[in-house]
C-alpha cells in the first residue's frame, strides 16, 4: 500500500449480514440526505457523463437511498436520458456479491426501472488513490471515517480506545485519526472535479461526552466473562481492539484553519454534531421486553466489529465459535442491562473550489 498505510480492519460482516442488521446506519444517513440533494442541485457539470462515487459501500443496501437521490436530481437538471455512472468503493474483502445482489434485487436499488446507470466497484482502501484527477462530480461517505487507517496502540483496559482510561491511548488515537482524515480529504481533492461536493457522514462526539460508552462497555465486559472463564488469555484481550471513534467539531475542521479556510482545494460548506437515532428503546419503553432491543444492538455490533474480532484471534483453531460466544454473552448482558444508545452524528459537506 501507498504511504505506508496498511489496513488493520477486516470489512462488515459478510453473507449480507452487514444488510440486514445496519438499520441504525440507515437512519443515521436521514439526517444527511437533505443535505445532500442540495449538494446535486449545485454541483457543476458539462457534456460529461455524471460520476457518483460511494466511498465505504459495504454491502450496498444503505447506499441506495443517497444515489437515487442524487441519480433523480442530476438528471433532473442534465436530462433523464445523461449516462451516470456510479462507482462503489471499499476494502478488497467487502462482500461485494451482496452489494451487486442488492443493486439487483433490493426494492429500494437505484437500478430499477432506470437505464443509462452504470454500476461499477473499486476493492481498495479510501486511504490510497482510487480514481483518475478530476474524474468525480458527487462522493458519498457514510458510516466509515470513524475507522483508522491503522491500529494505533494496544489498549489494555478497553476493546475501543476513548473509552480507555489511559491518556496515551487517547493520545495516540487522536495523532492517527487526524493524520487519516488529512489523508483521506488530500484523495478525494483530487479525484473531485471543479465544484464537485463530498458528503461525509460518520460517528461524531459533542465537547463534552464521548458516545457509545454502553455497548462498548458491555462488549468489554463479556470478553472479561470470556477471561475469566478461560476462554480467552490476557494477551488475547490486549490485541482484540476495535480501532474506530468518533470526531469532534474541531478536529474536523483543522485541517481548515488556514488563511483561505481551504485544504487541499477543499472548503468546508456544512459541518455539526447530531445526535444518532436509537431505533429500539421507545418499543422497549412500550413493551418492557428487552429481547428485540438485545437482539437488535447485538446484530449491529457484530455486523462491524466482528470480522475484526475474529481477526485479532487469527490462529486459534475454534476463533468461530469464540466469536459466536462473544456475542452470544453480548445480547445476554444487553437483556439484562437494557439503556438508551447515546451516540452522535457528524455530517460535513465538502466543496471542491480550486
Amino acid at each position: 500500500m501507498s504511504d505506508g498505510v496498511i489496513p488493520t480492519r477486516a470489512a462488515m460482516e459478510g453473507d449480507g449480514y452487514y444488510n440486514r442488521h445496519s438499520a441504525m446506519q440507515a437512519a443515521g444517513n436521514s439526517a444527511a440526505l437533505s443535505l445532500w440533494q442540495s449538494a446535486a442541485n449545485s454541483v457543476a457539470f458539462g457534456d460529461e457523463s455524471l460520476v457518483i462515487v460511494d466511498y465505504g459501500s459495504s454491502q450496498g443496501k444503505n447506499s441506495m437511498d443517497p444515489i437515487a437521490i442524487a441519480i433523480q436530481a442530476l438528471r433532473a437538471r442534465a436530462g433523464s436520458e445523461r449516462f451516470v455512472e456510479v462507482i462503489h468503493t471499499d476494502l478488497p474483502s467487502n462482500d461485494f456479491t451482496s452489494l451487486f445482489t442488492a443493486l439487483e434485487n433490493e426494492p429500494q436499488s437505484y437500478m430499477r426501472g432506470a437505464e443509462g446507470i452504470f454500476p461499477s466497484a473499486v476493492g481498495r482502501s479510501y486511504y490510497e488513490a482510487l480514481l483518475p484527477p478530476g474524474r468525480v462530480h458527487l462522493g458519498w461517505n457514510s458510516w466509515t471515517m470513524q475507522w483508522m487507517s491503522q491500529h494505533p496502540i494496544d489498549i489494555p483496559d478497553h476493546i475501543f480506545g476513548l473509552h480507555s482510561k489511559f491518556e496515551k491511548v487517547h493520545d495516540s488515537l487522536l495523532q492517527q485519526q487526524a493524520r487519516d482524515w488529512r489523508l483521506f480529504l488530500e484523495r478525494r481533492a483530487v479525484e473531485l472535479r471543479a465544484d464537485g461536493r463530498l458528503l461525509c457522514l460518520f460517528p461524531g462526539r459533542p465537547e463534552e461526552k464521548v458516545g457509545w460508552e454502553w455497548l462498548t462497555s458491555e462488549l468489554w465486559l463479556a470478553l472479561l466473562d470470556m477471561k475469566d472463564n478461560g476462554l480467552l488469555s490476557g494477551d488475547d484481550l490486549l490485541h482484540i481492539n476495535i480501532p474506530t471513534a468518533p470526531r469532534k467539531l474541531a478536529s474536523i475542521r483543522a485541517p481548515f484553519a488556514t488563511e483561505s479556510g481551504q485544504f487541499a482545494g477543499l472548503r468546508i460548506e456544512h459541518a455539526e454534531i447530531l445526535p444518532g437515532p436509537d431505533l429500539h428503546w421507545d418499543a422497549f419503553e412500550r413493551t418492557g421486553d428487552a429481547f428485540p432491543l438485545a437482539r437488535g444492538w447485538t446484530g449491529m455490533m457484530r455486523a462491524f466489529s466482528g470480522p475484526t474480532v475474529a481477526a485479532a484471534l487469527t490462529g486459534k483453531p475454534d476463533r468461530a465459535a469464540l466469536v459466536d460466544e462473544l456475542f452470544r454473552r453480548l445480547e445476554t448482558r444487553l437483556v439484562s442491562n437494557p439503556q438508551r444508545h447515546e451516540h452522535f452524528v457528524a455530517v460535513v459537506l465538502l466543496h471542491k473550489v480550486s
